[in-house]
């Protein structure tokens, strides 16, 4: 879809600065997920009555057997129903669409409406899987991360499923993922921010069935603590191997040692659920890594490391932010079929690493380039480690590793939160309640009478969200 924005890049930069989501949230976050897997439904299927068509045309859209029809002139429909006061932040959304051949149209989200025109604030999610004028298909984080496969066919339901988390955009087409974007630099008028969604009538010849339309609202981002405070490792302690580890303006410094196995600096604290981030340059003759969810127990091996390894790899090879299963299984995924995340990593250089794990899923990032995408439940907690890895050679070459930093997603630090738990119907509600922190676990709607549930001090939560969490917004 081709389309003209009417705004100076100075009033858009203004705009943009002023909506850019603030680690303190103002905003927009979970406030009740339910217990029944946390979806809400925006669009009942009965009318359209949360919905409003803005006056470009409004007789293009219609409803007919429960579906939303988009067919005629460019006009677009907003949702303004009361979930979130229609302002959503951080979600999961999932819109199931059918198309006739030939036809154009896009799902918008941290949008705002607007009278008549395209919408010009926040961002498009392309449908599109067989309109030739156009060359971006359905799934494209349209204009900013294009795909240009086709995944869905015309004249067959297929569902587009869109995560924002903060700086993250997931989008996958009948559970595929197509598009893994990070927003680095915003580029007015789209940024993330937050705002409602809206759907899209683009053409006559476009005819487009919306269905199913729900939301999974996601809690706002915990702060970001340091896992190394730049001084010393009074919070580590190192296992295995006989390699050095020092702290040297700021920066940890691992040195081999001739003979010595693999060895390795470990938190002392114990993660389930968290975002990591740090930056490492490595010697490029040697291999190393970050361990997460990594143990050493007597009883295996005689206290072995073994766990998830995020990898740090100089060389030719060049599978930096791969995940290999350090002392169990090997490779779990490999760089072998992603070249651009190969390319990422820039030897003798300080190179940015992001690792997500929340749940099943692993994924992480190389200089901010999609790297591993791993669905793997075998490990679900345990410690952080930085590896030197065992080195034959006559001359001790180094890794280092400087602003280490984490937050905690799991929330295990809310000592209320099983008392929550124990008055709603959520098997799995041990959470901060409605601050949402457990982002692998939906907040009950009943958490909300939980009056003393969960103060949750490490959560930047909503000043939307229920009472038990008032007390915890900081």
């Amino acid at each position: 879809m081709t389309r003209r924005v009417g705004i100076t890049i100075a009033l858009a930069s203004i705009l943009c600065l002023a909506l850019i989501p603030m680690t303190s949230s103002a905003q927009c976050c979970a406030k009740s997920s339910g217990c029944g897997g946390g979806w809400i439904q925006l669009f009942d299927g009965l009318n359209y009555d949360d919905w409003k068509v803005n006056e470009d045309h409004p007789e293009t859209f219609s409803f007919k057997d429960g579906q939303i029809i988009a067919n005629g002139s460019r006009s677009h429909i907003f949702y303004t129903g009361g979930v979130l006061d229609n302002n959503f932040r951080n979600f999961e959304l999932k819109v199931d669409v059918k198309t006739k051949p030939n036809a154009n149209g896009g799902i918008f989200f941290h949008t705002a409406y607007l009278k008549e025109g395209w919408p010009s604030q926040g961002y498009e999610v392309q449908v599109n899987n067989t309109y030739a004028p156009d060359p971006r298909k359905t799934g494209s984080l349209y204009n900013t991360n294009d795909v240009m496969e086709q995944y869905a066919q015309d004249d067959k339901w297929f569902t587009e499923h869109i995560t924002v988390w903060e700086d993250h955009v997931v989008i996958k087409v009948d559970g595929k993922t197509v598009v893994n974007y990070i927003e680095k630099d915003a580029k007015p008028p789209k940024c993330l921010s937050s705002g409602t969604f809206a759907l899209q009538g683009h053409d006559p010849g476009s005819y487009i069935a919306y269905s199913n339309i729900r939301v999974k609202p996601l809690p706002c981002a915990p702060q970001w603590e340091p896992l190394f405070n730049g001084e010393n490792l009074d919070n580590w302690e190192q296992i295995n191997g006989t390699a050095t580890y020092e702290v040297k303006d700021g920066v940890v410094i691992g040195t081999t040692a001739k003979g010595s196995p693999n060895s390795f600096m470990c938190t002392k604290k114990m993660y389930s659920d968290f975002e990591l981030e740090y930056e490492a340059k490595v010697d490029p003759t040697m291999n190393s890594g970050v361990q997460i969810r990594s143990h050493s127990l007597k009883e295996y091996q005689n206290g072995r490391v073994h766990g998830y390894q995020v990898e740090i790899d100089p060389s030719e090879r060049a599978w930096s932010g791969g995940i290999y299963d350090e002392a169990r299984r090997g490779w779990l995924y490999d760089l072998k079929d992603n070249p651009k995340a190969q390319q990422a990593f820039k030897n003798g250089q300080w190179n940015k690493f992001r690792v997500l794990a929340v749940g099943d899923k692993i994924m992480t990032w190389v200089n901010d380039v999609p790297a591993a995408d791993l669905e793997d439940g075998m490990t679900k907690e345990g410690f952080i480690a930085l590896q030197v890895h065992g080195y034959n050679g006559d001359n001790p070459v180094s890794v280092a590793w400087r602003n280490i930093r984490i937050r905690d997603l799991s929330c295990a630090n809310c000592p209320k939160a099983a008392a929550c738990a124990k008055k709603t119907a959520c098997a799995n509600a041990a959470t901060c309640a409605n601050a949402a922190a457990c982002a692998k676990t939906a907040a009950c709607d009943k958490a909300a009478a939980c009056d003393k549930a969960a103060t949750c001090p490490k959560f930047t939560a909503s000043a939307k969200a229920a009472p038990c969490c008032k007390q915890s917004v900081q």
